[in-house]
């Protein structure tokens, strides 16, 4: 877990993120999971634009630290620019997908085997639900009959399968293409189901291609997500961006990202400043609120349970002929919560949200810089205080990015003594 924050107003924005990784191991059959404070997740993406990024999510895409391929690329930009920040990120995910000394082409189809060698087993107890069975294991006393059947059961249940919008058949063509003759080969002795009878190996080329398009088709829901922030300005800009990616990592040679347009703000002279909190977010919402999101959906449904009770009552107590059908009194609840509720958001928004974001945009950048300090700080505590983990914790980095004086650390950690290593500093200029 971690605790990010971005906080933009019209003069700059301000990046704060916390130091805490989770490393999780299996161990005698056990996930065990081991938590450290001392990570990067925010980052200087150019050394001469004013742009910053932070990571929140996975450290790492597909076992390559996320940090050697942000300071690869920044090294690889050198002085140039760009007039929009979309540009920086364009470029930058360029760059993580054509890199191939860091994540090779080999490594790259591991990883596509590894991915189908995850999504074999599941596959297989879906064969033996349909061959009636509640155990992969008990597949071995059916007939090959019997497991042809069930098999075309399941490439039904495959083929009905959605493929997300973010892949398209072509990424089924290519890992066919690149691990089908492969796993063909090594099925009769790999793969439950084949090892069990040998007469089944007429199966494998059916099963191998169900396989590719169940795995592909499931990808981002055992993908390593990682958010990906990046802010500041272009060359051309003049008002902070700020624009956040969901990084799924590598099927075969192709990065799967996609912005998500929800997190992402651009400011402009007329618009409010933007607090946006990522992972962690709990007492940061609380504060932009006035009210933990907890409570509040806590409220929501009690209201709906309140409602109904006292229509019930009314209608028993005024001895209603004609009583109105549960149906009915359903969407009368429906309509009298959602005009409760909106009344509710226009409260928190003119009592909270407004009066915050104006008083942003007129903060001086090291007060808002203590501002996005604190609520991570806050955020720490309430992990601290509540769970055992501490997934929120470790020294806190901040920087503030503005449009003509660039990256500026205001809080930064270091491994190493500072006055101990001066050589450090002299490379860096």
């Amino acid at each position: 877990m971690t605790a990010e924050i971005a906080i933009m107003s019209r003069t700059a924005v301000v990046l704060a993120a916390d130091s805490a990784t989770t490393v999780t191991t299996w161990k005698n059959g056990e996930l065990e999971k081991r938590y450290f404070k001392g990570a990067n997740k925010l980052y200087e993406l150019s050394r001469r634009g004013p742009v910053g990024l932070m990571i929140f999510g996975s450290a790492g895409l597909q076992t390559v630290p996320w940090e050697l391929y942000i300071k690869s690329f920044r090294d690889d930009l050198g002085v140039e620019q760009f007039d929009k920040l979309q540009t920086y990120s364009e470029k930058f995910f360029d760059f993580v997908q054509h890199n191939d000394k860091l994540f090779s082409k080999e490594s790259k189809r591991d990883s596509l085997l590894s991915l189908l060698g995850g999504a074999s087993y599941r596959l297989q107890h879906f064969i033996a639900v349909h061959a009636g069975e509640d155990d992969v294991a008990k597949l071995a006393a059916k007939t090959p009959e019997e497991i042809e059947a069930a098999i075309a059961l399941t490439e039904i249940d495959v083929e009905k399968l959605k493929l997300p919008d973010l892949l398209t058949e072509a990424d089924i063509a290519n890992a066919v293409s690149e691990t089908a003759t492969e796993l063909e080969g090594v099925a009769t002795q790999s793969i439950d189901i084949f090892i069990q009878d040998v007469a089944r190996a007429h199966l494998v080329p059916r099963f191998v291609d169900m396989l590719i398009k169940f795995a592909v088709k499931q990808f981002l829901n055992y993908a390593s997500l990682t958010g990906v922030v990046i802010a500041g300005y272009g060359k051309e800009e003049y008002f902070p961006v700020l624009e956040v990616y969901d990084c799924y990592g590598f099927l075969g040679d192709r990065l799967i990202v996609k912005k998500n347009e929800n997190d992402s703000k651009t400011m402009d002279a007329t618009k409010p400043a933007v607090i946006q909190p990522f992972a962690t977010t709990h007492m940061i919402d609380t504060f932009r609120m006035g009210v933990s999101p907890d409570m509040f959906d806590a409220v929501y449904d009690s209201t709906k349970a309140a409602l109904g009770e006292m229509g019930s009552r009314v209608m028993a107590e005024c001895g209603a002929q004609t009583p109105v059908s549960q149906q009915r009194l359903a969407e009368i609840i429906e309509e009298t919560r959602s005009f409760h509720v909106d009344q509710w958001f226009d409260q928190i928004r003119n009592q909270h949200v407004f009066p915050l974001s104006n008083i942003i945009n007129s903060l001086p950048l090291p007060d808002m810089a203590g501002l996005a300090r604190s609520l991570i700080e806050l955020e720490s505590l309430k992990e601290r205080v509540t769970r055992p983990s501490e997934s929120v914790s470790g020294p806190i980095d901040v920087a503030v990015i503005s449009k003509h004086d660039g990256f500026v650390w205001i809080d930064r950690k270091h491994y190493f003594k500072p006055e101990l290593n001066p050589r450090f500093f002299k490379r860096a200029e």
